[in-house]
């Protein structure tokens, strides 16, 4: 063959070879891991500035928008089935691994991703989507080792991982448009314990709508999930007012006249309290805003339980698995679709279940040392009772040994330093609209519970008050459909976001 001919055929050879390479190096991501603060950041972006290597799947649409955490954030128009934002990723290994974000849907009702495992050719999936309330910003913070394969509903995912695809997507688009707004997003390994810096940027101005304060972000090794308001008057003593998500709030419970001193800390994914920023005053000049305020029934609860809550995790701090929240109750805590909804609900935290069918009150108080002392958790969730009542109405004495060992139970936790809260029990059967028996056991329930100084979750209250029995209640009268599963969640992200405001405060 004439040597002619053969090199320009060399030439172009290496010349694909070599387009090949650098097509390969340009799509996706470096995931280099660069270790900040005790953690490995895999890769972090708040999109203010780039879209974040982020690219349209399966008939999304990308744009930035300016309703953002701050600045702007990911916004995903999800036009077809399975549509959303993706990312290619090169990252090995699932132990430790954490995926944390902050999203807000519109009809995109849960954080649905998938995250590719090329190494086992199978999609990996979290067991409990987190919940996306419509409209609201909402903090994710998903554990992948807790994933699993999509071609299996049991078992997590094997340590040795190569993961290639991170992609988001979305339910069939009905007449409504299904939009995922993603800001601060973040993959990283390991546990999370440092807190965000301090704040320096604090301002104030007084308006007629209020005093509205705004600040820079902190520096943080993840990024921070929420920011914590205080505040004083001239001469009064600090008291937390707040929370938001975003660097901004308007304090509208202002009088004028009246000089009011704020101070704000940053809390991260991993709820690290940042240090107090220095404290700002300032003199209201307007007349007081016109503004409706309506207190529930779990934010009254809070006041009288915060105190107390802080002292018991103060307890437990260095001695508890951070982030860990275990159901502790008889079959109702059972089902396995149970914890996971629970997990979704709450958001950031691991989730587990300890449900025990046709057990009662006095077996709970004696198994929680065993539970405790295997699981070590930072909260415990007791619903029992059901098999106690069992739709008969008892005497008062009777309820009242019942409910000693409830808040037994919850003593045993708080004296390990795990907070602990308690569900009042669901109705039972269909005849009775009241569900007598067991609203009268819940109703000494909630009064010796307040006296304890102990977080209370209304699952009954929610239950009746959200519309046809049979839609919650399976037809047994007594277990719950997994739309009432789903509705117990909800009620216990009610009474967690409260123990979170109590937690999140420091002198």
């Amino acid at each position: 063959m004439n040597e002619r001919k053969i090199y320009p055929l060399k030439i172009f050879a290496l010349l694909c070879l070599l387009g090949c390479f650098f097509f390969a190096c340009s799509s996706g991501a470096e995931f280099s891991p660069k270790d900040e603060g005790g953690v490995l950041i895999y890769y972090k972006t708040g999109f203010d500035k780039k879209r974040g290597d982020f690219r349209p799947s399966r008939g999304a649409s990308l744009s930035f928008t300016e309703d953002a955490i701050y600045g702007r954030a990911l916004e995903a128009l999800c036009k077809k089935k399975w549509a959303g934002p993706a990312l290619k990723i090169h990252i090995s290994g699932s132990k430790a691994l954490k995926i944390a974000f902050m999203a807000k849907g519109i009809n995109f009702k849960r954080a649905t991703l998938n995250f590719f495992d090329q190494k086992a050719h199978d999609n990996t999936t979290p067991y409990g989507y987190r919940f996306l309330p419509d409209g609201e910003w909402t903090p994710v913070l998903y554990y992948v080792d807790l994933f699993h394969y999509n071609s299996k509903n049991s078992g997590y995912i094997r340590a040795e991982t190569e993961f290639n695809e991170l992609r988001f997507w979305g339910l069939e688009p009905a007449n409504e448009k299904v939009i995922l707004r993603l800001d601060n997003f973040v993959i990283y390994r390991g546990e999370d314990c440092s807190p965000p810096e301090k704040i320096k940027s604090l301002k104030a101005i007084s308006t007629p709508e209020g005093i509205i304060l705004s600040w820079a972000p902190p520096k943080d090794n993840v990024f921070t999930m929420v920011y914590v308001i205080s505040r004083a008057t001239e001469k009064g003593s600090f008291k937390k007012i707040a929370e938001t998500y975003r660097p901004l709030f308007k304090d509208r419970k202002v009088h004028q006249g009246v000089t009011y001193r704020y101070r704000i800390l940053a809390c991260d994914f991993q709820n690290n309290l940042g240090p107090w920023s220095e404290v700002f005053s300032i003199v209201h000049k307007f007349p007081t805003p016109r503004s409706e305020f309506h207190e529930t029934v779990y934010e009254r609860d809070r006041k009288q339980y915060a105190a107390h809550l802080r002292e018991v995790h103060r307890r437990g701090k260095g001695k508890v698995n951070k982030g860990l929240v275990v159901l502790f109750g008889d079959s109702l805590t059972g089902p396995t679709l149970y914890p996971r909804l629970v997990a979704g609900a709450l958001g950031i935290y691991r989730v587990k279940a300890y449900g025990f069918a046709g057990q009662t009150t006095g077996f709970g108080r004696r198994k929680v040392r065993e539970i405790l002392a295997k699981e070590r958790p930072e909260f415990l969730f007791v619903m029992f009772g059901t098999n106690n009542v069992r739709g008969k109405l008892r005497t008062q004495e009777t309820y009242e040994k019942w409910v000693d060992d409830l808040i037994a139970i919850v003593k045993e936790a708080e004296n390990e330093g795990v907070v602990g809260a308690l569900a009042t029990i669901p109705p039972r059967g269909f005849k009775d609209p009241l569900s007598l028996p067991e609203a009268l056991f819940n109703k000494l329930l909630v009064s010796r519970a307040r006296e304890a100084q102990i977080p209370i979750a209304y699952i009954f209250e929610a239950i009746q008050n959200a519309g046809p029995r049979q839609e919650f209640i399976w037809k047994d009268g007594v277990h719950w459909t997994a739309k009432g599963m789903e509705l117990a969640a909800w009620t216990w992200r009610q009474v967690m976001r409260q123990i979170e405001f109590a937690l999140r405060d420091k002198p």
